[in-house]
């Protein structure tokens, strides 16, 4: 898609007032600060013991508390289906296998995740301080990208990780690299000029090629869905473009990647064969290995959700209910992993309702997002508008489809991407009305690319 030219700025350079305290102004500047370095990991390689991650999330609680900004958030769809969500999450804790376990996991997990939701969806008073927060994200997956290139590891599986971190898991790590592809995508629609859009395509490249090293194939499974997706949205000339363009880059990618990842790449569309002796240890085999234990946990997680479909086995317990019926079975012990299933999670661990509104979350913010691309596409007074809420879109259907192949529920990720889609939704009015006051220009029409509706939603 070729961006639109973007509106000129007021005359006054004002923007639009908005109300917002001292304590919203406060909070706003830190939760920018705090998306840039939780995206970023800078503190994961250096300097973590000055725990400012840590410090401004404290910070940005009380100024969401004293700004009343929790409110604004769970006034939009999206906060009022994590709001029961998380309500649920503690009902499941008395009856849990474990509930000192399950308590652990929603205070150090789940509730900071669910204010960060809050400060995301509340804190941000205008468009002009959504597009802030948007960039604070996108430039701190570049920072991400480069630490992985300067810090990254390959050693014991070949496949690329930080030594430390939330990122020393590949499969995380590839997620960020991903989400971070499609912000990076919404940066190039909106560059100004042909160096800006030059960087851009550098950067995703580079993003790209970082990606593949990582060896996640629920990943390849995301960036597939991804590319559908931009496909769907193209005209004819475009569909073409995007097919040669992409085949070109997969032979790129694929002519300069080592064979033991290729080889696990190639376990997504092959039957598992017979591991011959001597190969236990080959990443091809360990792959092999890998989706047969993910396809037991996925059925194991399935049976826990219809043996106790209201509440679940409590939050965080599958591994413990897992590891019990394991020795019921005359087994040592379980295999003491999670369900790589971020929706069985919520399943058996919380239950179906649990379930219900983890996924309304997601599809609020598909749908707001949506919505706001159908209604500013085409008005070059409203395109960066249009693309800040197509990038989100991208990044919420990678997030989607991504974390039916890990268990991350109860991270921030989800609260994040679905706290900018609520900001949006929430400012985007007052900005359309603003500039629509001023008469469009003439049509404008891209050369490969046509504005399609959004089929999916």
């Amino acid at each position: 898609m070729q961006a639109l030219p973007s509106p000129a700025p007021a005359a006054d350079g004002a923007v639009p007032s908005d109300g917002a305290s001292a304590f919203q102004q406060v909070g706003f500047i830190l939760l920018v600060l705090y998306l840039f370095l939780i995206y970023s990991r800078i503190f994961d390689v250096k300097f973590s013991f000055l725990h400012i991650p840590g410090i401004s999330y404290r910070v940005i609680f009380v100024m969401v508390i004293l700004s009343q900004a929790f409110i604004r958030a769970l006034k939009s769809e999206t906060g009022k289906a994590l709001l029961a969500f998380t309500v649920w999450v503690v009902l499941a804790i008395p009856g849990s296998m474990w509930k000192g376990g399950s308590t652990g996991l929603f205070l150090t997990s789940w509730l900071p995740s669910f204010i960060i939701f809050l400060a995301t969806a509340g804190l941000i008073a205008n468009f002009d301080q959504c597009r802030k927060a948007v960039h604070a994200v996108t430039y701190g997956f570049l920072v991400l990208t480069v630490i992985a290139i300067l810090w990254g590891s390959t050693e014991a599986t070949g496949r690329l990780y930080l030594p430390q971190g939330k990122f020393s898991n590949p499969n995380e790590m590839a997620q960020a690299l991903l989400l971070g592809l499609c912000l990076w995508f919404l940066m190039s629609l909106n560059a100004k000029s042909g160096m800006s859009k030059v960087f851009c395509g550098i950067v995703m490249l580079v993003m790209l090629f970082t990606l593949s090293k990582t060896g996640s194939r629920g990943a390849l499974v995301a960036f597939g869905a991804l590319l559908l997706s931009i496909f769907l949205r193209s005209n004819p000339a475009g569909k073409m473009k995007m097919l040669i363009g992409t085949v070109m880059l997969v032979a790129l990618i694929v002519g300069t990647m080592p064979r033991k990842l290729l080889n696990r790449y190639r376990t997504v569309a092959e039957d598992q064969e017979e591991i011959r002796p001597g190969d236990e240890q080959s990443v091809e085999a360990i792959a092999y290995s890998s989706t047969s234990a993910r396809k037991e946990l996925l059925r194991k997680s399935i049976a826990y959700t219809f043996q106790h479909p209201l509440f679940g086995v409590g939050p965080g317990m599958f591994t413990v209910a897992e590891d019990r019926d394991a020795r019921a079975a005359g087994r040592r012990h379980g295999s003491w992993q999670g369900t790589h299933n971020s929706y069985t999670q919520v399943s058996s661990e919380c239950g179906i309702p649990a379930l219900i509104f983890y996924v309304l979350a997601i599809v609020f913010a598909l749908k707001k997002t949506s919505r706001i691309y159908r209604r500013t596409r085409g008005d070059p007074r409203l395109a960066d508008i249009a693309n800040i809420a197509l990038g989100l879109n991208y990044a919420l259907i990678v997030f989607a489809v991504s974390i039916t192949f890990d268990y991350i529920a109860f991270t921030s990720m989800l609260s994040v991407f679905a706290g900018l889609s609520a900001a949006l939704d929430a400012t985007v009015e007052a900005e359309i009305a603003r500039r629509t006051a001023v008469p469009a220009p003439a049509p404008f029409r891209t050369a490969g690319f046509r504005p399609a509706m959004v089929r999916q939603f």
